[in-house]
């Protein structure tokens, strides 16, 4: 380790076994670089000549050498000479162990250049610096001096403004319990108001605070903070590295309606909101492969928007209870991207009990936003021949965009349906119902119920008349046709349950269950008619952000209806 004797000015380098025999211990500058290219440098002690004493930074550094002589210290270390920054072996060495160096110095001395007095304390830059953030938690003892070296006072003496000021712990500030203690949201949380004058210094600036260590790749720019994420994980369960607020990011310019982003924080403050959260513990476990990040999470679907997720991290928050919970859109074959809520919000506390368990895979950077699937359908085409068919759709919930049956608040279940019968029968119930929705798992599923074949004459009293004239009655509008039992959910569930008011021994019902990408195709060949219901998900042109919707496809060809003879079924003819 390299020194400054204070009263020659000249380089002293000692090992870590003589450091550790010092009778008095060393002293340690923490300041701001407010001199920029006039900052004392190595190669600047190494000359001390008079063009070194001209530069603005010199009189700083002669007057911290002064006050560590006059309290008793023969050695001090300073940041700004003692590191020969043109050599990057030893500029990344430092950085490595810098908390180190400040944690086993007996005085830190907090230089506030631009502070006169001690009610001004609080307005110094020197708590918005990146680097001083372990500058003001490593040492036992931190002493405040004004910009004429006059002492403002320390740790102890100034912990209700230090704790008001950073947000830090006092029982932290005061060495009493050890960062690792805090959770690792908290940790972040005291970096989150702070710069520093490259960008990847946010991330080495913390290493020790979160004790891990990595080389020095100054022009990787953000990517250093998503690398000291990847370092935590590899030592730590904690999941509080994953409860930092995406509502922050809502104010850049990616030109989406919907924040999006993969598990991991793009910078500290991110973590602004995180400062009382705590790590509840018993989490089984995360890593990060070359597909991104694993992690098993309980989740709740929501809708809308179909593939939304809420996810319970295993945190708490100190005073409000419950856990931390964010949003996770389902992305496909497992692989999640975090949103925002449809209410804006990037994450909430609750104490809703999850529906199950879900393997999350996340890269660590999202670079395209996610795909969102229009909650329903879109009536793409409606094909038959109204001489021959009457059509009736019956839509759950209506919506004011055009030809759109939207799903239901429950999530799942019945979105709309289309019956078709013929005219001039005088026969109220359809004699065949499409009925559309999705299933627990948000893919589209069909129902077509349709009579028997060999169905004859007076059953027709049967054909879901009742039904059929209590939903046509209602009015469009009302918000009472959605309790009807035709709109019940329990077809979604298994194929083979017997739908509300279809009489088994009339009429037949067949579910077909689409994929996640291609739908479904369902065809009918009748007597009089063909029947072909579709629906695949194609690009929403209606949505700003990226999206898709369920568009579907119903097509009903007949032939000419004929008398029918006493020994014919009157009810064949075109349904759907």
């Amino acid at each position: 380790m390299r020194f400054i004797n204070t009263s020659t000015f000249k380089f002293r380098e000692l090992s870590d076994a003589e450091v550790r025999c010092l009778e008095n211990g060393y002293s340690i500058l923490s300041h701001r670089w407010t001199w920029g290219s006039d900052e004392i440098t190595y190669h600047d002690i190494l000359a001390l000549d008079a063009n070194v004493k001209a530069k603005g930074g010199y009189s700083k550094f002669a007057g911290a050498c002064a006050l560590a002589k006059a309290l008793g210290y023969d050695l001090l270390w300073d940041d700004t000479c003692c590191i020969n920054k043109t050599d990057s072996v030893e500029l990344g060495e430092a950085i490595n162990s810098m908390y180190h160096w400040y944690a086993e110095s007996a005085l830190c001395i907090a230089y506030l250049e631009e502070v006169d007095t001690a009610e001004h304390i609080e307005q110094s830059e020197w708590f918005s610096r990146g680097w001083t953030l372990q500058e003001l938690i490593a040492p036992n003892t931190v002493q405040f001096y004004d910009t004429d070296w006059t002492l403002l006072g320390d740790k102890s003496s100034l912990s209700d403004v230090l704790v008001r000021k950073t947000g830090i712990p006092a029982d932290v500030l005061g060495n009493k319990k050890e960062p690792r203690a805090c959770s690792v949201a908290q940790r972040m949380s005291w970096a989150a108001g702070r710069t520093t004058g490259r960008l990847e210094d946010r991330a080495y600036s913390l290493m020790g605070l979160f004790d891990v260590n990595m080389p020095m790749i100054y022009g990787e720019r953000e990517r250093a903070f998503l690398r000291l994420q990847q370092q935590i994980i590899a030592n730590s369960t904690d999941e509080s590295i994953f409860a930092w607020d995406l509502a922050l990011l809502k104010s850049d310019s990616r030109g989406v309606d919907q924040v999006y982003s993969g598990m991991m924080a793009p910078s500290p403050a991110c973590f602004a909101r995180s400062g009382d959260l705590v790590s509840l513990g018993g989490s089984a476990g995360f890593h990060i492969n070359q597909f991104g990040l694993n992690i098993s999470l309980p989740a709740t679907p929501i809708t809308p928007p179909l593939g939304m997720n809420r996810v319970l991290l295993n945190v708490g928050h100190l005073e409000v209870g419950g856990q931390y919970a964010l949003f996770l859109h389902d992305s496909g074959e497992t692989k999640y991207v975090r949103v925002c809520s449809s209410k804006g919000e990037g994450s909430v506390m609750t104490e809703m009990s999850p529906q199950e368990l879900v393997h999350v895979k996340t890269p660590l950077v999202v670079t395209e936003p996610p795909v969102y699937i229009y909650p329903g359908f879109w009536l793409r085409r409606l094909s038959y021949d109204p001489s021959h068919c009457h059509v009736n759709q019956l839509e759950r919930a209506y919506t004011t965009e055009q030809d759109r049956m939207r799903l239901p608040a429950e999530g799942v279940g019945t979105v709309g349906i289309i019956q078709l019968s013929i005219p001039g029968t005088g026969l109220l119930g359809g004699l065949t119902w499409i009925k559309i929705g999705f299933d627990p798992d948000y893919l589209p599923m069909c129902c077509l119920v349709r009579p028997l074949a060999d169905y004859h004459g007076s059953a027709s009293s049967k054909l879901m008349r009742t039904q059929s004239a209590d939903l046509l009655r209602i009015p469009r509008d009302s918000a009472g046709r959605h309790e009807h039992p035709i709109f019940d959910n329990g077809w979604t569930r298994s194929s083979g349950e017997a739908m509300p008011g279809v009489q088994p021994e009339t009429y037949v019902h067949e579910t077909t269950v689409g994929g996640v990408d291609r739908g479904f195709d369902l065809t009918y060949k009748g007597l009089r008619f063909d029947l072909s219901v579709s629906t695949q998900r194609v690009p929403d042109m209606e949505q700003r952000a990226p999206a898709e919707v369920w568009a579907l496809d119903v097509v009903c060809r007949t032939a000419p209806r004929k008398e029918p003879s006493p020994a014919s079924d009157e009810n064949i003819g075109c349904f759907c």
